[in-house]
């Protein structure tokens, strides 16, 4: 799975009150710290 969003250059967010997947924004605070982190494209 990982390796498929980093392909399309998204990364995934857990959404905390509906506990759906949300695309993060691009450049935003969570998208940057995902992909400095080694490659988190999926936060669950």
């Amino acid at each position: 799975m990982n390796m498929f969003l980093s392909d399309a250059g998204v990364t995934f967010r857990r959404d905390q009150q509906t506990k759906r997947p949300r695309i993060n924004k691009p450049g935003s605070s969570l998208d940057r710290s995902q992909r400095e982190s080694g490659g988190e494209y999926y936060f669950s």
